[in-house]
């Protein structure tokens, strides 16, 4: 090759590279589930963002078991990405995991769900919602249609995750600062399943029958097993008044027919395309605010018919 072609293919890969047409950068996506109701549409947006930026995305799904997630995280950091987007189960059993990609010079962030102080060392982002400020939005919300008294039962996520105990306490502790009379009857695990919470509303419903003034459930999906139980024990009787999240076209109807009260809409698609930008900003070598929220929004029969559903 002649020194005037070997310059202008020098100058040539320089340009392809200074344009983004650099090698692409790979990063390895931990999520919660591959098919459930929030996460799925969560994962397709973080994936088609990744795809406009340039970025491989190496996908592994929990299906909501930690373990799997932290061996999935070390088969992260033996496969050298280049960076790490961790949806946690758990508050701390990742923590170890986080060190050793910190320690190989893999940043990592957290999507949807948050986790002890103890893992803020080993993060640069969390991004998502603010589900503490969930629970003490559906904590308002359910204190107003019951005008702050009566007994209520709380439908809670995954024993030990994140996003349940951040929904759970914001609910429980903003009930108390606002003086509220209600009182929580029973708080139940139904893992954001539908099924699982159909089963745990029977049981429920069962022991309470009409001391159940209220609902609130940690998700929609949780919010139709309690739904689809009472219509089962209490054919042709009103629903109690429900609180649910996330902002399902599902819940939408029921807050249109008086099945639920109200949900707090956060959309999956800015969760996950939230999650991407940050890595990508991050691979880039851009500093990135250490938390980093999507907007939440209340939806009861005053604005459900100007507002779009999350999903």
């Amino acid at each position: 090759m002649t020194t005037r072609k070997t310059a202008l293919l020098i100058s040539a890969m320089a340009l392809l590279a200074s344009a983004g047409w650099a090698e692409a950068k790979t990063v390895c996506y931990v999520t919660a589930a591959d098919s459930h109701a929030y996460a799925t549409p969560a994962n397709k947006a973080l994936e088609a963002r990744a795809k406009e930026l340039g970025i491989e995305v190496l996908g592994l799904s929990q299906n909501f078991d930690v373990q799997t997630g932290t061996e999935q995280l070390n088969t992260c950091i033996a496969r050298k990405a280049d960076g790490i987007i961790l949806w946690p189960l758990d508050p701390q059993a990742y923590i170890p995991a986080l060190a050793r990609a910190q320690q190989a010079n893999i940043p990592a962030i957290l999507i949807n769900s948050p986790m002890s102080d103890q893992a803020k060392p080993f993060i640069k982002s969390f991004t998502g919602p603010d589900v503490y400020e969930e629970g003490k939005m559906a904590a308002d919300s359910l204190n107003t249609a019951l005008k702050g008294e009566g007994s209520v039962i709380v439908i809670a996520g995954q024993a030990g995750n994140g996003t349940t105990i951040g929904r759970v306490g914001g609910f429980v502790d903003h009930l108390k600062e606002l003086g509220s009379k209600i009182e929580v009857l029973d708080t139940v695990n139904a893992d954001f399943d539908q099924q699982k919470a159909l089963v745990a509303s029977r049981d429920l419903i069962t022991r309470f029958g009409d001391k159940i003034n209220g609902v609130y459930a940690n998700d929609d999906t949780m919010a139709r097993g309690f739904i689809d139980a009472w219509k089962e024990a209490n054919p042709g009787k009103p629903t109690p008044p429900i609180v649910g999240i996330n902002g399902q076209k599902d819940a939408f109807e029921s807050i249109k027919s008086g099945e639920m009260y109200s949900t707090i809409v956060q959309s999956p698609d800015e969760d996950g395309k939230l999650a991407i930008n940050t890595m990508a900003e991050i691979l880039d070598g851009k500093e990135v605010k250490d938390r980093i929220p999507i907007p939440l929004t209340v939806v009861t029969k005053q604005n459900v018919e100007t507002t779009k559903p999350a999903f």
